[in-house]
Protein backbone atom coordinates (compact mmCIF):
# COMPACT_ATOMS: atom_id res chain seq x y z
CA UNK A 1 0.00 0.00 0.00
CA UNK A 2 1.62 3.34 -1.16
CA UNK A 3 0.09 6.11 0.84
CA UNK A 4 -0.06 9.80 0.63
CA UNK A 5 2.43 12.42 1.81
CA UNK A 6 0.05 13.79 4.27
CA UNK A 7 -0.98 10.18 5.23
CA UNK A 8 2.71 9.07 6.00
CA UNK A 9 3.18 12.03 8.00
CA UNK A 10 0.51 11.85 10.68
CA UNK A 11 1.54 8.24 10.84
CA UNK A 12 4.93 9.06 11.71
CA UNK A 13 4.01 12.29 14.02
CA UNK A 14 1.80 9.57 16.48
CA UNK A 15 3.06 8.47 18.98
CA UNK A 16 1.56 4.92 19.28
CA UNK A 17 1.51 4.71 22.72
CA UNK A 18 0.29 8.28 23.71
CA UNK A 19 -2.35 8.11 20.59
CA UNK A 20 -1.60 11.51 20.01
CA UNK A 21 0.84 13.40 18.13
CA UNK A 22 3.91 14.17 19.76
CA UNK A 23 5.37 17.15 17.50
CA UNK A 24 5.10 20.37 18.37
CA UNK A 25 1.64 22.09 17.12
CA UNK A 26 3.11 24.78 14.78
CA UNK A 27 5.48 22.25 12.93
CA UNK A 28 3.22 19.68 13.00
CA UNK A 29 0.14 21.63 11.12
CA UNK A 30 1.89 23.75 8.93
CA UNK A 31 4.36 20.91 7.66
CA UNK A 32 0.72 19.03 7.69
CA UNK A 33 -0.67 21.36 4.93
CA UNK A 34 2.53 21.71 3.31
CA UNK A 35 2.31 17.81 2.92
CA UNK A 36 -0.76 17.86 1.10
CA UNK A 37 0.60 20.37 -1.55
CA UNK A 38 2.90 17.62 -2.12
CA UNK A 39 0.21 15.34 -2.97
CA UNK A 40 -0.98 17.18 -5.39
CA UNK A 41 2.24 17.90 -6.71
CA UNK A 42 3.37 14.36 -6.73
CA UNK A 43 0.07 13.66 -8.77
CA UNK A 44 0.24 16.50 -10.84
CA UNK A 45 -2.72 18.71 -9.71
CA UNK A 46 -0.42 21.77 -9.33
CA UNK A 47 2.67 22.76 -11.03
CA UNK A 48 5.50 25.51 -9.29
CA UNK A 49 6.70 27.91 -12.39
CA UNK A 50 8.18 31.09 -11.37
CA UNK A 51 8.41 29.92 -8.02
CA UNK A 52 4.07 30.70 -8.44
CA UNK A 53 1.54 27.48 -7.58
CA UNK A 54 -0.11 26.88 -11.18
CA UNK A 55 -3.41 24.83 -10.38
CA UNK A 56 -5.04 21.93 -12.65
CA UNK A 57 -6.81 19.99 -9.93
CA UNK A 58 -9.31 17.18 -10.77
CA UNK A 59 -12.65 16.63 -8.72
CA UNK A 60 -12.40 14.46 -6.08
CA UNK A 61 -14.77 13.01 -3.18
CA UNK A 62 -12.02 13.83 -1.05
CA UNK A 63 -13.38 16.89 0.89
CA UNK A 64 -9.29 18.48 2.09
CA UNK A 65 -8.94 17.79 -1.37
CA UNK A 66 -11.95 20.05 -2.67
CA UNK A 67 -11.17 22.76 0.32
CA UNK A 68 -7.54 23.14 -1.09
CA UNK A 69 -8.39 23.00 -4.33
CA UNK A 70 -11.29 25.44 -4.80
CA UNK A 71 -9.62 27.75 -2.69
CA UNK A 72 -6.16 27.91 -5.13
CA UNK A 73 -8.39 27.46 -8.30
CA UNK A 74 -10.39 30.58 -7.35
CA UNK A 75 -7.37 33.12 -6.31
CA UNK A 76 -7.36 35.64 -8.51
CA UNK A 77 -3.16 35.65 -8.68
CA UNK A 78 -0.98 32.92 -8.83
CA UNK A 79 0.58 32.51 -5.52
CA UNK A 80 3.67 30.63 -3.90
CA UNK A 81 3.73 27.49 -2.01
CA UNK A 82 4.34 29.03 1.14
CA UNK A 83 1.62 31.68 1.06
CA UNK A 84 -0.81 28.84 0.49
CA UNK A 85 1.09 26.73 3.74
CA UNK A 86 0.35 29.83 5.69
CA UNK A 87 -3.15 30.51 4.87
CA UNK A 88 -4.22 26.73 4.44
CA UNK A 89 -3.45 25.94 7.62
CA UNK A 90 -6.15 27.67 9.51
CA UNK A 91 -8.29 24.73 8.58
CA UNK A 92 -5.84 22.09 9.98
CA UNK A 93 -8.44 20.48 12.49
CA UNK A 94 -10.33 19.53 9.31
CA UNK A 95 -7.37 18.40 7.49
CA UNK A 96 -6.39 16.45 10.60
CA UNK A 97 -9.98 15.07 11.36
CA UNK A 98 -10.28 14.05 7.62
CA UNK A 99 -7.06 11.88 7.34
CA UNK A 100 -7.56 10.29 10.68
CA UNK A 101 -10.91 9.43 9.48
CA UNK A 102 -9.55 8.14 6.21
CA UNK A 103 -6.65 5.70 7.82
CA UNK A 104 -9.58 4.64 10.41
CA UNK A 105 -11.36 3.28 7.20
CA UNK A 106 -8.45 1.69 5.76
CA UNK A 107 -7.47 -0.47 8.96
CA UNK A 108 -4.87 1.58 10.13
CA UNK A 109 -5.88 3.44 13.02
CA UNK A 110 -9.15 3.42 15.51
CA UNK A 111 -10.33 7.21 16.64
CA UNK A 112 -11.07 6.65 20.36
CA UNK A 113 -13.41 10.03 21.64
CA UNK A 114 -12.49 11.42 25.03
CA UNK A 115 -13.61 14.13 27.10
CA UNK A 116 -10.93 16.15 29.92
CA UNK A 117 -12.60 16.94 33.40
CA UNK A 118 -16.16 15.11 31.56
CA UNK A 119 -16.71 18.32 29.52
CA UNK A 120 -13.61 19.17 26.58
CA UNK A 121 -13.67 16.82 24.08
CA UNK A 122 -10.63 15.62 22.82
CA UNK A 123 -9.12 12.44 20.65
CA UNK A 124 -6.84 9.72 20.77
CA UNK A 125 -5.91 7.79 17.73
CA UNK A 126 -4.73 4.08 18.06
CA UNK A 127 -2.56 2.22 15.55
CA UNK A 128 -4.69 -1.20 14.87
CA UNK A 129 -1.09 -2.43 13.32
CA UNK A 130 1.50 -0.77 14.47
CA UNK A 131 3.39 -2.35 11.62
CA UNK A 132 2.93 0.65 9.02
CA UNK A 133 4.59 2.89 11.21
CA UNK A 134 7.83 0.73 11.70
CA UNK A 135 8.08 0.16 8.17
CA UNK A 136 8.00 3.60 7.65
CA UNK A 137 10.30 4.46 10.28
CA UNK A 138 12.83 2.37 9.39
CA UNK A 139 13.11 3.05 5.55
CA UNK A 140 14.25 6.44 6.60
CA UNK A 141 16.71 4.93 9.00
CA UNK A 142 18.11 3.15 6.11
CA UNK A 143 18.98 6.28 4.31
CA UNK A 144 19.47 8.77 7.10
CA UNK A 145 21.83 5.99 8.89
CA UNK A 146 22.28 3.51 6.77
CA UNK A 147 23.31 5.66 3.23
CA UNK A 148 20.56 3.93 0.92
CA UNK A 149 20.20 5.91 -1.89
CA UNK A 150 16.62 7.61 -1.89
CA UNK A 151 14.24 7.66 -4.23
CA UNK A 152 12.18 10.52 -5.41
CA UNK A 153 8.91 10.50 -3.09
CA UNK A 154 11.45 9.82 -0.60
CA UNK A 155 13.17 12.83 -0.79
CA UNK A 156 9.90 14.48 -0.48
CA UNK A 157 9.06 13.29 3.05
CA UNK A 158 12.79 13.81 3.77
CA UNK A 159 12.10 17.66 3.03
CA UNK A 160 8.65 17.16 5.37
CA UNK A 161 10.61 15.79 8.14
CA UNK A 162 13.18 18.56 7.86
CA UNK A 163 10.15 20.80 7.56
CA UNK A 164 8.78 19.49 10.81
CA UNK A 165 12.22 19.05 12.99
CA UNK A 166 10.56 15.47 13.50
CA UNK A 167 13.69 13.68 13.83
CA UNK A 168 13.36 12.33 17.06
CA UNK A 169 10.72 10.47 15.98
CA UNK A 170 13.24 8.35 14.04
CA UNK A 171 15.96 7.95 16.50
CA UNK A 172 16.93 5.49 18.97
CA UNK A 173 20.26 6.41 20.25
CA UNK A 174 20.99 9.79 21.94
CA UNK A 175 23.19 12.06 19.14
CA UNK A 176 21.33 10.04 16.28
CA UNK A 177 19.10 13.25 15.57
CA UNK A 178 21.55 15.73 14.90
CA UNK A 179 23.74 13.56 12.87
CA UNK A 180 20.12 12.12 10.78
CA UNK A 181 19.56 16.14 10.21
CA UNK A 182 23.39 17.18 9.09
CA UNK A 183 22.54 13.64 6.62
CA UNK A 184 19.33 14.79 5.01
CA UNK A 185 20.27 18.86 4.94
CA UNK A 186 23.17 17.07 2.72
CA UNK A 187 20.90 15.08 0.68
CA UNK A 188 18.24 17.64 0.18
CA UNK A 189 21.26 19.95 -1.32
CA UNK A 190 21.06 17.35 -4.41
CA UNK A 191 19.43 17.53 -7.17
CA UNK A 192 17.50 14.00 -6.94
CA UNK A 193 14.18 15.13 -7.50
CA UNK A 194 14.50 18.26 -9.89
CA UNK A 195 14.26 21.88 -9.74
CA UNK A 196 10.31 22.22 -9.32
CA UNK A 197 10.25 19.61 -6.48
CA UNK A 198 13.28 21.49 -4.68
CA UNK A 199 11.50 24.30 -4.89
CA UNK A 200 8.49 23.29 -3.32
CA UNK A 201 10.45 21.85 -0.59
CA UNK A 202 12.36 24.83 0.44
CA UNK A 203 8.91 26.59 -0.06
CA UNK A 204 7.18 24.87 2.54
CA UNK A 205 10.59 24.99 4.77
CA UNK A 206 10.37 28.67 4.32
CA UNK A 207 6.50 28.46 5.42
CA UNK A 208 6.99 26.13 8.57
CA UNK A 209 9.72 28.26 9.68
CA UNK A 210 8.34 31.78 9.46
CA UNK A 211 4.84 30.53 10.85
CA UNK A 212 7.40 29.12 13.83
CA UNK A 213 9.20 32.56 14.18
CA UNK A 214 5.65 34.88 14.22
CA UNK A 215 4.16 32.02 16.70
CA UNK A 216 7.36 33.09 18.96
CA UNK A 217 7.28 36.44 18.86
CA UNK A 218 3.38 36.57 19.55
CA UNK A 219 4.49 34.22 22.53
CA UNK A 220 7.46 36.52 23.86
CA UNK A 221 5.64 39.51 23.46
CA UNK A 222 2.39 38.36 25.57
CA UNK A 223 4.81 38.43 28.08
Amino acid sequence: MEFSFAKQFLILALNPDKGRVTIDSIHFRYTLTGAFLMDYLDRGEISVSNKRIIPSFRKSTDPVHTLIGDRITASSKQKRISYWVGRLTNKSRFMINNLALTLQQEGILTIEQKKFLGIFPYKRYWFINKGFRADLIESVRKILIHGRQPEKREMMLLGLIESSRSYKLLSRERGEARSMRKKNLELLKTDVVGAEINQAIREVQAAVAASVMAATMVTHGSH
